[in-house]
């Protein structure tokens, strides 16, 4: 199950990646285009928007919470015995995933009806942002599998913490 998780994540890390270089590319050539032809890419800053920043955010959620990459404070955390440390990890982890698990059953609800009524948004030109909003509980939905799956490793006895976490606190 670790491997195939670390697998997919590893994709959408690289999709969200992908994402980036995308639209750098994106915006460069609209930029070269106005301003070398007077013909910029029609819709640039709606597909940036709703596309290329949604899925550099959105994709790489997962990988980043499995591999404790996430943005943390541990002011005490590191002074607490062994046991208490573990007691509350495998909270936060529980805690975690079903806060993840709601943000992403709202969001799909919020991407069925966007499917339902084909949204779109009108910039410079209308463009079809209904398949974006799929990203959002895929993200979610993986963080939580991610949360889920180390509050497992922490049932047994696994490391699920940084060791810099913990020594550099100390």
């Amino acid at each position: 199950m670790d491997a195939a998780f670390r697998k997919l994540t590893g994709a959408l890390m690289l999709i969200g990646g992908a994402g980036i270089v995308l639209m750098m590319a994106h915006v460069t050539l609209d930029v070269v285009l106005k301003n070398l032809f007077n013909a910029p890419i029609q819709g640039t800053i709606e597909i940036s928007s709703y596309y290329y920043m949604v899925a550099v955010v959105m994709l790489p959620m997962a990988l980043v919470e499995y591999e404790d990459e996430q943005i943390s404070v541990d002011l005490l955390f590191a002074r607490f015995p062994p046991l208490l440390r573990q007691a509350c990890l495998l909270l936060t982890f529980l805690i975690t995933a079903g806060v993840l698990s709601l943000i992403a059953w709202r969001t799909g609800l919020d991407a069925v009806r966007a499917f339902r009524v084909g949204e779109v948004v009108m910039g410079s030109r209308e463009v079809i942002v209904w398949p974006a909003r799929c990203l959002l509980p895929l993200g979610f939905g993986l963080a939580a599998l991610a949360a889920l799956l180390r509050a497992a490793m922490a049932l047994r006895g696994r490391e699920t913490i940084k060791a810099q976490a913990v020594e550099g606190a100390a």
